[in-house]
């Protein structure tokens, strides 16, 4: 049973009374703070979601525990009702909340049932001059066990109504993929545990890229919570989070004048030329489609189409101009004529509420490259094309052939700029790549230069073929050592090569050179004859015509680090990379550092 704890009375508020549930006891007890929810490339705040603070006052341990026993007790309905009044209150009271959303954790047992008072949450909505589509409900898998066919349906019908739906703690669970199909939801919050480290653990990364891709195909949106260093936050990043949440951003707070617009520090750089031309090709192709509210008549809707007649879809947007999914012809005219003219169910169609034909469409954000908005194509189902937001509000759609013809421009511009031989971006991806970390100072960039050592003696006595051998065997082991959104690989021209990071620490940078040094050490030995193998060395001619004796194929790798915070120019750049592989050759293990600090 609820009982008030052992602080102060006068904090605990009055004493419940007997024989009734203590909710008035529990809300004086309670506190909420917001934390911002935010845009993981603009740093602008998209939501606040309310966290209960105080819960020990009320003699319970938790938030869970609290709820548990006001399930168990009969009368958690009313309580989570009341609790959405205290948190809107909190909310309201935040001068940054217009445009922004509330997202409130629903436990969810028992919903619909018994005259549920939690199914007329929209006249609370009402009092707070809050839109049901500024609301999201967070709604977690834990109790999936107990969910009765009442709920899932009440659930489903306060996400038609306008309310919008999270799926939370994704992962936790062993329900999650049926939830994610069959509630539908605008959000997915990934589960703490694939997120703590997932910088260093390749296996959390491949699990929330791959739910990130998943669900962008079924129109959802995927937030990473809890979200504590610098480098989680770069990793859900790249790996396709789209709203990201925790104490690296900001820390929960119940004061309403603590509130942001923005958070600068986890603002995306400024995309490079290259990435702006992409943009700009997507922008151009987008189609300017008719559009339609999700709270509007059947009878507008119709309007649209009739007025349209080349349209075959229409995209559904909320209050906040956010995209619900598209309406497709084809859907209302076997449904608007089944019957004949005189048929009363046919005439009926025109009261149906249209958001009942509202189908899941697959979504992108602008800023989207190319590449992955065609894997979000190629993984949906007969879908039409791809719906283009930006900072989440609709912008355009993308059709399936204006799609296609994108990727094929990009690829004809990669053909132009690659290497011949080893396939590698060539000399201008080298360039812009340079440009790119001479003015990026967000974080560390490292740059390394690559080039082999005795390759002339080499490929003057084993022939021009198996020269070139040797450097498409060191250009597969390059891709295989320099991975990752912010890694970058080239081939400058016959045996020097640049490999580049826009993150990361220099010690583990050089670990992978390294690695990457041995590798192509161990592996280019096939190509020398049993006697130089066995000699660990050739007798060829240098470049003055005397005979000598050269060590096999090695490979020298001089990395220069720019530390956070410092510019440089692309000639500083080159003088210093210069300078490095002369004493990257003069060293023992072939690798030479060098930093630039402010």
């Amino acid at each position: 049973m609820f009982s008030p704890s052992n602080s102060d009375p006068e904090e605990d508020g009055p004493e419940p009374v007997p024989g009734q549930p203590p909710i008035k006891h529990i809300l004086n007890s309670l506190d909420y703070a917001l934390q911002p929810i935010v845009d993981v490339g603009t740093g602008v705040v998209y939501g606040y979601e309310a966290q209960i603070r105080n819960c020990i006052r009320t003699g319970a341990s938790s938030t869970d525990d609290l709820l548990n026993q006001a399930h168990a007790q009969g009368f958690l309905p009313h309580l989570e009702t009341a609790l959405l009044r205290k948190a809107a209150t909190k909310f309201m009271a935040l001068r940054t909340a217009k445009g922004t959303k509330l997202f409130f954790k629903l436990d969810g047992r028992g919903l619909g049932e018994n005259e549920d008072p939690r199914m007329n949450m929209d006249a609370i909505l009402v009092e707070y001059g809050l839109q049901k589509s500024q609301v999201c409900l967070e709604c977690s898998g834990r109790h999936q066990e107990t969910l009765s066919d009442v709920s899932h349906h009440a659930l489903s019908d306060l996400r038609q109504s306008g309310f919008m739906i999270a799926l939370d703690d994704f992962g936790r669970g062993s329900s999650e993929l049926r939830l994610l199909h069959d509630m539908s939801p605008e959000y997915v919050r990934i589960d703490r545990f694939f997120l703590s480290g997932i910088d260093s653990d390749p296996r959390k990364k491949l699990f929330v890229t791959t739910v990130a891709n998943l669900a962008h195909v079924l129109g959802a949106r995927v937030i990473a919570e809890c979200i504590e260093t610098e480098r989680e936050f770069r990793a859900c990043r790249d790996a396709g989070c789209d709203l990201v949440q925790g104490y690296f951003i900001a820390k929960p707070s119940a004061a309403p004048g603590s509130a942001k617009l923005f958070y600068d520090h986890i603002r995306a750089e400024t995309p490079n030329g290259k990435r702006k031309e992409e943009q700009c090709r997507i922008r151009n192709e987008l189609l300017q489609l008719p559009t339609v509210q999700f709270d509007s008549s059947m009878n507008d809707l119709l309007d649209l189409f009739v007025h349209n007649q080349d349209a075959s879809i229409i995209p559904v947007l909320d209050a906040n101009q956010e995209p619900r999914g598209i309406i497709h012809e084809r859907d209302l005219k076997a449904y608007l004529y089944a019957g004949g003219p005189d048929d009363e169910d046919a005439k009926a169609a025109l009261d149906f509420p249209l958001r009942s034909f509202v189908r899941a469409c697959p979504i992108a954000d602008i800023d989207s490259n190319a590449d992955m908005l065609l894997v979000t194509f190629a993984s949906s189902i007969n879908s039409d094309g791809i719906i283009i937001t930006q900072n989440f509000r609709y912008t355009g759609f993308l059709s399936a052939t204006s799609l296609l013809k994108i990727i094929h421009e990009k690829r004809l511009q990669e053909a132009q700029d690659q290497n011949p031989l080893t396939g590698l971006p060539g000399n201008g991806a080298v360039s812009r790549f340079i440009s790119k970390s001479a003015c990026t100072t967000a974080s560390d960039r490292h740059i390394c230069y690559i080039d082999f050592d005795n390759f002339k003696p080499f490929n003057d006595t084993y022939g021009y073929r198996q020269g070139d051998r040797a450097i498409i065997l060191f250009s597969e082991l390059l891709q295989k050592h320099v991975t990752g959104n912010n890694s970058f690989h080239g081939h400058i021209g016959g045996d020097d090569f640049m490999a580049g990071f826009l993150t990361g620490d220099q010690m583990e940078i050089a670990t992978r050179m390294r690695a990457l040094r041995r590798a192509f050490r161990t592996d280019v030995e096939s190509f020398y004859q049993p006697e130089h193998r066995e000699q660990g060395f050739m007798r060829a001619q240098d470049r003055y015509g005397t005979m000598r004796d050269f060590p096999l194929l090695q490979c020298s790798i001089s990395i220069l680090t720019l530390r956070k915070g410092v510019p440089a120019s692309t000639g500083l750049i080159t003088e210093e990379l210069g300078q490095l592989k002369g004493a990257a050759k003069a060293t023992e293990n072939g690798i030479a550092l060098k930093t630039l600090a402010a």
